[in-house]
C-alpha cells in the first residue's frame, strides 16, 4: 500500500469513527419524540420472510405491500391457547398494509394460524390449533419521514370460533447497517441500543424485519 491508499485509508477510518456517533445522535434526536424507548419483552415475534410491495398514487403516494410471517409467541398468551411453561406457539401470518408515503401513517391488516408440532418433529410445526385476522393503524413515519429503521402499530385481532377480541401493539425492526457493520436492529433510539440480526433472525441468507407483539 503507497503512502497515499494509507492516508487515504486512516481518513476513512477518522470519518468513521466521529460520524458513527453523530448519525447515532441524529437518529436519537428524530426518533425519540416519534417512537420513544420500546424495551418491553415481546409476548410473540414473526418474522417478515417475503414481501410484494408496489408504489401508487401520485399526488399522494402510498406504499402497499403484501407479506408472508413466522414466528412464535409465548405459551399463554392470546397467540398461544397452550399452559404456560408449556414449548411456544408457531405462527403463521398474512399481512398487508397501505403506508402514506408523506405522513408515513396507514392500516394494515391480515390473516394468522397458529400451529403446533404435528406429523413430523423434523420440519417446521404444522398441526392447526387456532386461526384469526387482524387490523389496525400503523405509524411508520420514523422510517418514511426520517429514516429511522422502526415502525408502530395498534391493532386488534379476532379469533376464530368466539375466541374473542383482543387488542395489541406491535413495534417493527427494520434490519439496517453502519459503514462496513453487520446488518443491525434498533431498540432504542433514545439510549443509542441496537444490536446484531441474529443467525435465526435470517431468511434464505436475506435478514428480515422484526415484528415485536404485546399484548
Amino acid at each position: 500500500m503507497t503512502m497515499k491508499n494509507e492516508e487515504d485509508a486512516m481518513r476513512r477510518d477518522l470519518r468513521r469513527t466521529f460520524l458513527m456517533p453523530a448519525m447515532l445522535a441524529l437518529l436519537a434526536f428524530v426518533a425519540a419524540p416519534l417512537f420513544g424507548a420500546t424495551a418491553l419483552a415481546a409476548d410473540a415475534t414473526l418474522y417478515e420472510l417475503t414481501e410484494n410491495m408496489k408504489l401508487v398514487g401520485k399526488d399522494s403516494p402510498r406504499r402497499r405491500a403484501t407479506s408472508e410471517l413466522m414466528g412464535t409467541a409465548n405459551a399463554g398468551t392470546p397467540l398461544c391457547p397452550m399452559p404456560v411453561g408449556a414449548p411456544p406457539c408457531t405462527i403463521n401470518a398474512t399481512g398487508s398494509d397501505n403506508i402514506s408515503l408523506v405522513t408515513g401513517l396507514g392500516k394494515f391488516g391480515g390473516t394468522f394460524t397458529v400451529v403446533v408440532q404435528g406429523d413430523n418433529l423434523v420440519d417446521s410445526p404444522e398441526f392447526v390449533i387456532a386461526k384469526g385476522k387482524f387490523s389496525g393503524k400503523m405509524d411508520f413515519s420514523p422510517a418514511v419521514l426520517v429514516n429511522v429503521p422502526l415502525g408502530t402499530v395498534v391493532g386488534k385481532m379476532v379469533l376464530a370460533g368466539g375466541g374473542g377480541t383482543v387488542p395489541f401493539t406491535g413495534t417493527f425492526r427494520l434490519p439496517f447497517v453502519f459503514g462496513d457493520s453487520p446488518p443491525l436492529y434498533l431498540i432504542d433510539p433514545a439510549a443509542f441500543t441496537v444490536v446484531p440480526v441474529e443467525a435465526n433472525e435470517y431468511a434464505l441468507g436475506y435478514p428480515t424485519v422484526r415484528f415485536e407483539i404485546n399484548f
